[in-house]
Parts: C-alpha cells; structure tokens; sequence
C-alpha cells in the first residue's frame, strides 16, 4: 500500500467514523440513561432510511429536507416504542432486554422486506457524484457534507448535555436515577424524552448517509453491529469515549480495506473489538460500564 493510499483512505476513514460516531451516540445516550442496549437501533435507523427513499420518490425532497419531516416522526415512534416495550422492561434482566429488542428488529426488517423487496435503493442528490482535491487527495462532496452534519450534531447534544437545565437533568438521571428523584428529576419523563430524542437523531444519521450510501432490508443489522462495536469500545455510556471509538473504527475499517482484500476488513475490527474487552473493558478512557 502506497503512501498516498493510505491517506486516501485514512482521510475517507476518518470522515465515515464521524457518521459513525452520530449514529453511535444515540445509542450510548440509551445505555448511559436508562442501561438499555438497544439491539434494534439500527434497525430503527433502517426506517428513516427508507422513509428518505420515500420522500424522494413522493415529494422529490433532498435528504437533508427530509430531515425536517422524519425528525418528529421519528421522534415519535421513540416516544411510542419507549412507552409499550422498553419501560416495562426497565428493571428487567439483559436477555429480557435483548430478547424484545432483537424480536423487533427482526418485526422491522420482515415489514421492510415485504413492502421495499430485497432491491438496493439509493436517493440521487445534484452533487452525489461532486469531488473535492485537496494535496492530492480526493474526497466526496456529500462524505464531506454527512461529516459536517454529523460532527455538528454530536457537539450540539454535548453543549445540550452540558449547559441547559434539561442536560443537567439528564446527566443527573444517568449518574444516579434514585437520587434524581428525590432531587425532583422526573426520571421517568426524562427517559422517555431521551429515548424519542435519541431515536429522532438517527433522522439526521439517516440523511446524512442517504447522500452517498444505499439501503436494503438488512442494512439495519450492519449498523446496529457497527453501534455495538463502537459503544463498547468507547465504554458503555461514555459519549467522549464513543465518538473516539467511531473514528478509530471508521479508520481501521478504511485502511484495513485498502490493505487486504475488502472482504477481510470487518475482521480488522472484531480483532480490534476484542482486544478493547481484554485490555480495556471499560471503554477508552476506562469511564465506561465494564462492558
């Protein structure tokens, strides 16, 4: 591998682990909050994902402009989800928690496989196939754009975490639910807020990676995985940790692929998954639930 490969695909790497990193956090928000892991998430991201390719074909709309549509809607099924599966399983074991989440992920990949078929959709956008060269090194206008969004993203909800009454709640809740209550943290609201918030988030993920990528009905299991990966590396419910993660795994995954045979890169990051439980099972920063 040439030096110029392995830029190119640092670069690139780099910009997909920080799409990574959104679609991640939403998930170690769950986890930090109400230690729920969520074995669904990605499959919950697979509905706004076609409800992208949905708005595209009806209406016409960009991906980004489908944003503001699918965000509340999305926001909404959190909300409703929250509501009839996961508060009743709070206090539940694990496996009860990953029993449900996982019957429905399979619930949402049948219905996607029955209504969309088992083709590959893809939304065309004006600058989907845009480049832009900086040293040589080339790089896609809407990787690019995605990166932005997703990075401006997953400050906002670190500022919201850490500067507003409603961050300070939340924070409160994640560190010691009891205590929160008996402060007048209403737990059980913050929860399901965070839940629908954090399920409305993957809206965004979902525009973002509509503007390069491509969906089928089992694109949710692959990041649903990916998430897994990422928040254990990171340290389950460590959002600093998480972001980190991403970036790491994003770039292991490019150069591992520019590297080996493109088949063989997702073993570059089971190696690199397992090494984090051995030696640091904490997460990154060892800030983590042990994982």
């Amino acid at each position: 591998m040439t030096l110029e490969l392995a830029l190119q695909a640092a670069v690139s790497g780099l910009l997909l682990g920080g799409i990574y990193a959104l679609i991640a956090l939403a998930l170690a928000l769950v986890f930090g909050v109400m230690r729920v892991l969520n074995f669904a998430h990605g499959d919950l991201l697979l509905i706004a994902m076609y409800g992208m390719v949905l708005l595209d074909r009806a209406l016409g709309l960009h991906p980004y402009a489908s944003i503001v549509v699918l965000a509340p809607l999305m926001g909404a099924v959190g909300w409703a989800m929250f509501v009839v599966f996961i508060r009743p399983l709070l206090a539940s074991s694990v496996l009860m928690q990953a029993q449900l989440t996982i019957g429905i992920s399979f619930m949402i990949q049948s219905a996607a496989l029955m209504i969309f078929g088992a083709d590959l959709m893809i939304v065309h956008t004006a600058f989907e196939n845009s480049t832009w060269s900086v040293g040589g090194i080339v790089i896609g206008v809407p990787l690019l754009a995605a990166f932005a969004v997703s990075v401006c993203t997953c400050a906002f909800v670190g500022w919201f975490l850490a500067r507003t009454e409603t961050g300070c709640r939340i924070r409160a809740t994640a560190q010691d639910p009891v205590m929160a209550q008996l402060c007048g943290v209403a737990v059980p609201r913050v929860q399901k807020l965070v839940f629908a918030a954090s399920i409305a988030v993957l809206a965004i993920a979902a525009g973002s990676l509509m503007t390069f990528f491509h969906v089928t009905p089992h694109t949710g299991v692959q990041f649903s995985i990916l998430s897994l990966l990422i928040v254990v590396l990171g340290g389950l419910g460590d959002l600093k940790g998480t972001f980190i993660g991403a970036l790491l795994i994003g770039l292991a995954e490019s150069l591992a692929g520019a590297a080996f045979d493109s088949a063989l890169a997702p073993a570059v990051i089971y190696i690199l998954f397992g090494l984090a439980l051995l030696f640091r099972p904490r997460g990154l920063f060892g800030r983590g639930s042990i994982a």
